[in-house]
């Protein structure tokens, strides 16, 4: 007579009749136990087990409720007959491949980033705010104040796009402090700069469409132009160009060089645009972060406003955990838009919201902002004129004028990507310049200098001294053997 024996564990946290049923059920998916056989009496179970015949019968009953096994009246449950998988094996377990991604899928899977073999270093990472100085209390102050002030309708599902108040609190705050203008249901909420730009990508472009980006640029929007299944060229190829539906830009602060687009050649992009049919994604990157002179006003609120879709975020100026961006949209776009986002279920948390909002009106994020504005400078300035020092013209430096990052240059001749592997196994974060370029690249290293003290500065240089000595010598050993 063919018997399954059962195994408990009672110094486990799981329950007896859970472990009852896991086992019995595993064994049947798996054939371990033919289809008619039939399992042990919750009595006889019981017994064999030193457990409680209740305890037996809630396991046959789970599996009963699955429709593994048949249990009547005054009988033994009975394995039931399950349907073949195709593809399964004597055991009955599924076959070990599973069903490959689809064409769309391996364009949203490739990763246009740069990744060290060696893993990611965690210091100085391009783009990474203080976590120092990241302001802990207010913040709290302002989600608690949230959950105070968050009513029924908030906590459902309306208002899927963004809160009113937020809305209404980034609409004003954008008009007086970048120039955009727009009503507060233009303004829709993302959990992060990539969803917006994924999903204005599948909105306002059809699969083979030219899509334009800066050179260098931000890898993320490659990523969602690929995804989308477009035709990524360089911005520098516009005159090329008859047609195009997306040109992605960060003028106020230029990821990842640091440069601003003056203003005529901001009123340039907007004629040029008009003339191919393309929407203007205008991501302000860094734009609270400027260290010298007026900032310029964003393009949307250059343009007639149809044609450039606002994208800003609180990664830079909070942090990236927050999980929060938004986008300024064409009226005429909103309702459709908000569908879309919905249904790509790229939705914010309402706490975030309104506790961002209340962080910007009770004049928090204003101070906040004037802080580390100021750190960033100094720790800025301090490592250019530090590498400057080192290096002398081995390295080129330009003195950052805002941002969180900056690129420093090396000769044409040096491995770029080799030496920021080396860097990242000796735990800095830094980005090679080269793999921001669609043609022929520029070689540097883009590096973040928002957490960057003196300790972190020194140990910077060294390790970029050494990086340099150490690809420098492999690049001469690889001459000699060719």
């Amino acid at each position: 007579m063919f018997e399954y024996v059962v195994m408990i564990n009672r110094e486990v946290s799981t329950p007896l009749s859970s472990q009852i049923y896991q086992q019995y059920r595993e064994a049947i998916l798996k054939r371990r136990i033919p289809e008619g056989e039939r399992l042990p009496s919750s009595r006889q179970l019981a017994v064999s087990l030193s457990v409680s015949r209740n305890t037996v019968n809630t396991a046959y009953d789970l599996l009963r409720s699955e429709g593994l096994v048949d249990v009547r009246s005054g009988a033994r449950p009975e394995v039931v007959a399950l349907p073949e998988v195709e593809g399964a094996s004597a055991e009955g377990s599924v076959r070990e491949t599973a069903p490959p991604l689809s064409s769309r899928g391996q364009r949203f899977a490739r990763n246009h980033r740069y990744t060290s073999p060696d893993g990611r270093g965690s210091s100085m990472q391009p783009g990474e705010p203080s976590r120092a100085l990241f302001p802990k209390e207010q913040w709290a102050r302002s989600l608690r104040r949230a959950a105070r002030l968050l009513n029924g309708n908030a906590l459902g599902y309306e208002h899927t796009s963004g809160l009113p108040e937020l809305q209404r609190v980034l609409a004003q705050y954008l008009a007086q402090e970048r120039g955009v203008v727009c009503s507060p249901e233009q303004v829709l909420a993302f959990p992060t700069t990539q969803s917006a730009l994924s999903l204005m990508s599948q909105c306002f472009s059809e699969e083979g469409d030219v899509a334009l980006l800066e050179e260098p640029g931000y890898l993320g929007a490659r990523s969602a132009f690929v995804a989308a299944g477009l035709n990524v060229r360089a911005l520098s190829e516009i005159e090329q160009v008859k047609r195009a539906s997306l040109i992605y830009v960060t003028p106020s602060h230029q990821y990842p060089t640091g440069r601003r687009m003056e203003m005529g050649e901001r009123l340039t992009l907007l004629k040029q645009a008009n003339e191919r049919g393309a929407v203007i994604l205008e991501d302000d990157y860094d734009s609270e972060f400027l260290f010298e002179g007026r900032p310029i006003a964003a393009l949307q609120g250059l343009s007639d406003r149809h044609s450039v879709i606002y994208i800003g975020t609180s990664a830079k100026s909070l942090m990236p955990g927050i999980r929060l961006a938004y986008a300024v949209v064409p009226k005429e776009h909103v309702e459709g838009l908000e569908l879309a986002q919905r249904a790509s279920g790229a939705l914010t948390n309402v706490h975030v919201q309104m506790a961002f909002a209340d962080f910007i009106e009770s004049g928090h994020f204003r101070a906040h902002l004037n802080k580390i504005r100021s750190a960033y400078h100094d720790n800025g300035v301090a490592l250019c004129q530090l590498i400057s020092e080192r290096f002398g013209n081995q390295v080129g430096v330009s003195m950052p004028t805002g941002g969180l990052q900056t690129c420093f240059y090396l000769p044409e001749t040096c491995d770029d990507v080799a030496v920021a592997d080396v860097m990242n196994q000796k735990g800095f974060g830094v980005n090679p310049l080269s793999v921001f370029y669609l043609g022929e690249p520029k070689r540097g290293l883009i590096v973040g200098f928002a957490e960057a003290n003196e300790k972190l500065r020194e140990g910077f240089v060294r390790t970029l001294e050494m990086a340099l000595k150490v690809t420098g010598d492999r690049l001469a050993s690889s001459a000699e053997l060719n």
